[in-house]
């Protein structure tokens, strides 16, 4: 697609500079990170890119309140590091692996994707149960939890996201996921990511989320609640994942119906909840 309507693209140097120019420029500005989304999704209405290549947003260090990852840090980046690999048990390193294509991963950012909120997304449910946090900057930076950033767009989506924290990790937690798509570079028909503390023998401080719905990642308070203090040995897993399947909003869309992604949520549920009873080291 030839983006024929864009008449320029700026290289602002700081972040007051890309956010001054959004500002003026409104909804005739878009912000250029990998360039995927701009390429596939920018309406004619556009006419200037603010590119923040130039923005030393792509570093990955580890910080006094966890791990943070420059927005502007790609998906094969954040997959590389050393941290990444580390934290939460490879975690979020395994899920990246299996997500998109490696042209894809080379090419999109961390902050991209989130600022992109596609409901197929298979970062943000990760990122959910892992309880990230945003940096954003519009004329100064605040912090927000991403599930705050994704549960209020209108007020969060015109912000630049800086860094994705990753709180410190408790050894005793474990994170796990799992998708749906029709061929191996397919995006999801719908995704699971499921993590909680083994304390006692017992799942403590439950997170669960479910993207692909085909609504948004979102976390599900109701079966978190079902699950707190469960002892996975004495659970029935597969009439758990069902009557938690009953629970989920989901809807019929073009390439799937809501009883469709029913099934997948009782099938991915079960599977994540298995591994998870079993430390979590399965791929």
């Amino acid at each position: 697609m030839a983006l024929t309507h864009v008449q320029s693209v700026s290289q602002p140097s700081t972040l007051n500079e890309a956010w001054n120019e959004k500002a003026s420029r409104g909804a005739a500005a878009r912000f250029l990170g990998g360039g995927i989304d701009v390429v596939l999704f920018t309406p004619p209405s556009v006419d200037t890119l603010i590119d923040l290549s130039g923005l030393d947003l792509s570093g990955i260090a580890d910080e006094d309140a966890g791990i943070e990852i420059g927005a502007m840090a790609t998906m094969t980046d954040v997959m590389r590091s050393p941290l990444i690999g580390a934290y939460a048990g490879g975690f979020l390193e395994r899920t990246l692996r299996q997500v998109a294509s490696p042209l894809q991963r080379n090419l999109g950012t961390l902050g991209g994707t989130i600022a992109s909120a596609h409901p197929w997304s298979d970062v943000i449910p990760a990122l959910q149960v892992l309880d990230a946090e945003l940096r954003l900057y519009a004329g100064e930076s605040r912090s927000v939890s991403i599930n705050e950033y994704l549960g209020d767009r209108a007020a969060c989506c015109e912000a630049i996201i800086e860094a994705v924290i990753l709180p410190s990790a408790s050894k005793d937690r474990v994170s796990v996921y799992r998708f749906f798509t029709r061929t191996a570079f397919d995006i999801s028909l719908l995704n699971v990511a499921v993590s909680a503390r083994i304390e006692a023998g017992s799942w403590k401080d439950v997170r669960v989320s479910i993207g692909g719905r085909p609504g948004l990642a979102a976390r599900q308070p109701a079966i978190e609640v079902q699950l707190e203090g469960a002892k996975p040995d004495d659970l029935d897993i597969d009439a758990v994942a069902r009557s938690a399947a009953d629970q989920v909003e989901l809807r019929d869309d073009v390439r799937a119906t809501a009883d469709y992604r029913r099934e997948l949520v009782a099938v991915l549920l079960k599977e994540c909840l298995a591994e998870l009873g079993g430390g979590g080291d399965g791929e």
